[in-house]
């Protein structure tokens, strides 16, 4: 709403309330002269307070429209009618004045009927034209026929009967409108639309106290004046009551009113007045029905608690209403409780049974377009039902063909953070397998690289020196070739062992440390400096973390020497916090390396993600380029 347009609302709020309030301080000197009944000043002052509360809720939030006009003719038709009692009652202005005074509460009444709907629709963005005009058409024509049926007299029962049955229906037209707006929608849209149909019970229930405790006083011999006085205090808690839930409605995204338990505990508060009110009728039934006030008293007891007891169990029936999603919430917590690292199943099997369709089935989007089952397999999602996504795009889907199902899902709203474990479990598991995929790959190629190339080398430098041996004669100098062709033998071996996928020996015997130092050996010209924890050899890590880092060595240290044009090469192997173990290599080259290009990078952070690490590769602080591995280290 646009600042003048508000201040012009606020104006007419204001100056209803004024005039409201003068005018009815300017009667207060008037004598009640009405015998038939008799009302208190201090109602009548109730029902001006609640009349100014309607126009101040509604000055304070900027209502538009018709939501803003509702609320000013509700304000000023409750602060005007103790006005008109207490005019009529003075036998002031004639029939005029005394039919209005009779007529007071019809406005007022109207009006809290057509204000929920009109907010319904405009939280939930569903037009609720047509329910309006039902509401409308069906209140004036149950108006018009009340006031021609009193106009005609005892000539026109019929009229009097008809306008009461439709004055009484029309009260259950708005909570349909309401409620029926609420249907499909999630969040806080969902809340706000609760809260408008919170607001059209209101007059539904205080209509149906007024009439319960009509029969009350009249079946317990209650004084008019006490059932007067209950009547219209009902009237004004039911018009502010009416007017603040519609303003609560519409009120501003941050609001305390809007949060979920806020709603909910509104929610139960009303299945607690509907508990009230049908106490209330159960102990007006058994005075009428039963001889005695004793058994009349007992029945009405025991009732009662029947009525609490049921009130209570739909306590759980009031937080699904608000959020669909809670049961499945719940019965996923206390599986997950008792089954750990299986959430995808449990999820299934949870959703399958709430959804009534044993044969639907949650898919995954796990990253690069594809989608997987709870088994890991591979599936086509066309047509599924989201049930909700996380920030990095993956989704949980339920693909069934079952249509019932399908409306049952899309009434649970946006189950993300239920289902966030599941879809994280899918993802990680993807990530693995693509890790696992990689490796194999990256371990077939070294196995083609190596074979074809370094370890012909190698047999071929071994056997070179084996032949020239023969044509030297200085003992010392044969004695160092034997020792040469002795560990060319033995890389080959080692380069075998990679080749078919198997660690070196030295890594498997003597662990990280002692493998690091052979593995860097033969390039020891250009080590700049080896640091390697002495823990390392002391409390050996995982046998598959002690894989993973000799294998960031070797492949960082290998594209150092291949690519970097490098003088020096530092490396660093240690242990950070007992937990932790952290590989750094650094070289002094050009720098540029980039884990998007080349598949070595990429298949080495493939397998260090794998593990549960993570792989940094960035230009060093004064130049060349540093891999720096970090991997949980269970022991």
């Amino acid at each position: 709403m646009s600042e003048p347009s508000a201040l012009r609302w606020r104006v007419a709020y204001g100056i209803t309330g004024l005039l409201g309030t003068a005018a009815f301080a300017a009667v207060q000197h008037l004598p009640w002269l009405e015998q038939e009944f008799r009302l208190a000043v201090g109602v009548r002052w109730t029902m001006v307070v609640a009349g100014l509360l309607v126009l101040g809720v509604a000055a304070r939030d900027r209502p538009s429209g018709g939501v803003a006009a509702s609320l000013l003719v509700l304000g000023a038709g409750v602060v005007a009618h103790p006005t008109l009692l207490t005019l009529a009652a003075a036998e002031v202005g004639g029939p005029v004045v005394a039919t209005l005074a009779a007529a007071g509460h019809v406005v007022p009444l109207t009006m809290v009927q057509l204000l929920p709907v009109l907010v319904s629709g405009r939280v939930t963005s569903r037009s609720r034209r047509s329910w309006v005009v039902v509401v409308l058409a069906v209140a004036a024509i149950g108006a018009a026929a009340t006031g021609l049926g009193l106009a005609l007299g005892s000539g026109a029962p019929a009229l009097l009967v008809l306008g009461t049955v439709l004055w009484f229906v029309s009260f259950a037209f708005a909570p349909i409108a309401c409620w029926t707006a609420v249907r499909g929608t999630i969040g806080r849209p969902r809340r706000r639309g609760i809260v408008a149909g919170l607001a059209a019970f209101v007059p539904v229930l205080v209509i149906v106290w007024c009439v319960t405790l009509g029969g009350l006083g009249s079946a317990l011999a209650l004084g008019g004046e006490q059932t007067t006085t209950a009547l219209f205090l009902g009237f004004s808690a039911a018009t502010a009551g009416c007017a603040l839930l519609s303003v609560v409605a519409m009120g501003d995204e941050s609001s305390t009113l809007l949060r979920r338990s806020v709603v909910v505990a509104l929610l139960r508060a009303m299945v607690v007045a509907v508990v009230v009110l049908a106490a209330s009728g159960a102990a007006l039934a058994t005075t009428t029905l039963l001889p005695t006030r004793e058994a009349a008293v007992l029945v009405a007891v025991a009732l009662t608690v029947a009525l609490g007891w049921v009130g209570t169990r739909t306590f759980g029936w009031a937080e699904e209403v608000v959020d669909p999603a809670a049961e499945l919430r719940l019965e996923l917590e206390r599986a997950g409780a008792l089954v750990g690292g299986q959430h995808r199943r449990v999820a299934e099997g949870v959703v399958r049974r709430l959804a009534e369709d044993a044969g639907a089935r949650l898919a995954y989007a796990v990253g690069d377009g594809a989608w997987v089952d709870t088994s890991g397999a591979s599936v086509a999602a066309d047509g599924a039902v989201v049930l909700g996504h996380d920030e990095d795009g993956a989704a949980v889907l339920l693909m069934t063909a079952d249509e019932a199902a399908r409306r049952h899902a899309r009434a649970w709203g946006d189950c993300s953070a239920v289902l966030g474990s599941a879809l994280m479990e899918a993802r990680e598991e993807w990530q693995a397998g693509r890790a696992v995929v990689a490796a194999d790959a990256e371990r077939s190629r070294l196995q083609q690289d190596l074979h074809d190339g370094l370890q012909g080398r190698l047999l071929g430098l071994a056997l070179n020196l084996q032949l020239s041996q023969s044509d030297i004669g200085d003992p010392v100098t044969r004695l160092t070739i034997e020792e040469t062709v002795s560990g060319l033998r033995g890389a080959v071996q080692d380069v075998r062992a990679l080749a078919g996928g198997r660690l070196p020996q030295v890594l498997v015997d003597e662990g990280l440390e002692s493998a690091v130092r052979v593995l860097l050996q033969p390039a020891r010209a250009r080590i700049g400096t080896l640091e390697l924890a002495p823990e390392l050899a002391a409390q050996r890590p995982s046998a598959a973390v002690e894989a993973c880092a000799y294998f960031v060595v070797g492949e960082a240290v290998g594209n150092a020497l291949k690519h970097a044009r490098c003088e020096r090469i530092d490396v660093a192997v240690g242990l950070r916090d007992g937990d932790t173990m952290v590989v750094r290599i650094s070289d002094d080259g050009r720098g540029g390396a980039d884990l998007r290009l080349g598949s070595g990078l990429r298949g080495l952070a493939e397998r260090v993600e794998a593990h549960g690490g993570l792989l940094l590769v960035a230009d060093g602080p004064a130049g060349g380029t540093l891999v720096e591995a970090v991997l949980p280290c269970a022991r």
